[in-house]
């Protein structure tokens, strides 16, 4: 059976990537049920509801034909066929929605990215192999990071003083979805809510000074990550510095994610311009700094011991925040450098380090 999926060009190179890995583990089949890695194999929604650490679905590789068994249940089987795997050529095994999907599993030896204890943990291998994104994916990326920007700057532009943030989160949702972004992450504070809770999920609080916008939007089973802050007035000297400090850290995160660098080395940089631009020692002690993203918000926290190798095609996302501020984007690693992806022409801008960094919007 032919595997092409009508509409996921690099289906194929993707494919291809996990049979080799299930055949250098003699493998009879690889189970994979990680909604990370199905997401980036099949460049589909595969959650009910959007933002669940579970999938809908599972898929059974067979490496020796690469051929693909989707197991679903009754409810989703018929939307799959029809939306998100129209065209996809595969063998389907369908149950009632109240059995297990995954009761003909096929026999012998199985490798998985979610293990159960018969089977072989292949998490950290497949990890890797989905890190690396695809010249395609890279495009499409890209395309969700701009589109997640305009979101961001087109709800910024409608808040006013008095603006509540359960609001100004229900802007932001609707910015997102009619770009056909889902909103797996949203977050907005108010004045100075923003230096107190680096996690602010939405409450009445009305703004009346600033507000800062968060928000993860996925497309294609790709991710950006944006934070957008607003002034309801001019801003002070001092709070233009500070801000242009924290920029100097990000710098420092920026810089060192080079091809070939250890995620942790580049958390040390970053960790480190925080004394070197005057904030306190233990000002990263009160937010994780980021980490790979591409097909998660961030795959886990960065710490100074990560041993993963940063590779041309993978992605970061580092949030340093102080002084009352935050900053962050989804940056693609290359060749010659990272490039920072979430950018709108419409949002002004800040030099540092020689990029085009988001300012602060003065209203």
């Amino acid at each position: 059976m032919s595997t092409m999926f009508p509409g996921v060009p690099d289906f194929a190179e993707k494919r291809d990537r996990l049979r080799d890995l299930a055949s250098r583990h003699d493998l009879d089949a690889l189970v994979l049920r990680e909604p990370a890695t199905l997401n980036w194999l099949l460049s589909a929604r595969c959650h009910v509801p959007q933002t669940l650490e579970s999938a809908c679905l599972t898929v059974v590789l067979s490496p020796a034909a690469g051929e693909l068994t989707v197991m679903t249940n009754a409810i989703e089987a018929p939307r799959l066929k029809d939306t998100e795997l129209a065209g996809l050529a595969a063998h389907w095994q369908t149950v009632p929605w109240w059995a297990d999907r995954e009761e003909a599993l096929p026999s012998g030896r199985l490798g998985a990215d979610r293990p159960r204890p018969t089977e072989l943990g292949l998490t950290a291998e497949i990890a890797r192999i989905r890190r690396v994104l695809t010249g395609h994916q890279q495009l499409l990326l890209t395309d969700v990071a701009k589109d997640t920007a305009a979101a961001a700057t087109d709800t910024a532009h409608r808040l006013a003083p008095g603006c509540s943030e359960r609001e100004a989160a229900a802007e932001l949702a609707h910015a997102l979805l009619e770009r056909g972004l889902d909103p797996v992450v949203l977050l907005v504070a108010a004045d100075e809510r923003i230096a107190m809770h680096r996690h602010p999920l939405p409450t009445d609080r009305v703004a009346s000074g600033r507000m800062m916008l968060v928000a993860c939007g996925r497309r294609h089973g790709l991710i950006a990550s944006v934070t957008r802050l607003v002034s309801f007035g001019p801003l002070t000297g001092a709070e233009q510095r500070d801000y242009a400090r924290l920029l100097e850290v990000e710098r420092a995160f920026l810089d060192a994610s080079v091809p070939g660098a250890r995620l942790g080395a580049v958390f040390s940089a970053g960790v480190a311009a925080y004394t070197e631009n005057g904030f306190p020692a233990d000002e990263w002690h009160r937010h994780h700094q980021g980490g790979f993203s591409g097909t998660q918000p961030r795959e886990f926290p960065a710490y100074g011991t990560s041993g993963e190798i940063l590779t041309e095609g993978s992605v970061v996302a580092w949030n340093p925040s102080g002084g009352g501020w935050k900053v962050e984007d989804t940056s693609l690693v290359r060749s010659g450098g990272v490039r920072p992806l979430v950018h709108d022409d419409r949002w002004p801008t800040l030099r540092s380090g020689g990029r085009d960094r988001p300012g602060i919007l003065v209203r």
